[in-house]
C-alpha cells in the first residue's frame, strides 16, 4: 500500500514535468530552454525510480487479488512511459505517451490500494 502510494506520488511528478513543458515555453524562452534541456534527463531519472517500484508494488497486489486488468494496465503504462522516454515514436509524442502512461500507473496504483482495502474490509 505504501508502495502504491509512492508510485502515484512518482507519477503525479512525472505528469507535471511533463505538462510544466508546454506551459513554460509560453511563459519565457529562458525557462523553456531549461526545461527542454532538462526533459529527456528527467523523464529517464523518474522513470528508473517507477519502474522498480511499480512492478514490485503491482506485483504484491496481482499476488493477492489476481486482478489481471490493474496488472495489465500498470504494466502498460510502464511500457508507455519508456516509449515517451526512449522517442520509440519520435520526440513529438514523447509528452503524449509519457502523459498516457502516467496516468494509465496511477489509475493501476490507485486500483491496487482500493482492492486491497476491500480485501482487508472482508477478512
Amino acid at each position: 500500500m505504501h508502495l502504491d502510494r509512492f508510485a502515484i506520488l512518482i507519477s503525479g511528478v512525472c505528469l507535471l514535468h511533463c505538462l510544466s513543458i508546454p506551459l513554460a515555453l509560453l511563459l519565457g524562452p529562458t525557462m523553456g530552454a531549461w526545461l527542454l534541456d532538462t526533459e529527456t534527463d528527467v523523464h529517464w531519472i523518474l522513470l528508473a525510480i517507477a519502474v522498480p517500484v511499480s512492478i514490485w508494488a503491482l506485483s504484491r497486489g496481482y499476488r493477492k487479488s489476481r486482478n489481471r486488468l490493474t496488472l495489465a494496465m500498470g504494466y502498460l503504462g510502464l511500457t508507455l512511459m519508456f516509449a515517451g522516454a526512449a522517442h520509440i515514436a519520435g520526440a513529438r509524442t514523447e509528452v503524449l505517451l509519457t502523459s498516457i502512461g502516467v496516468v494509465l500507473v496511477m489509475v493501476a496504483h490507485i486500483r491496487n490500494m482500493v482492492i486491497h482495502h476491500q480485501h482487508l474490509s472482508s477478512v
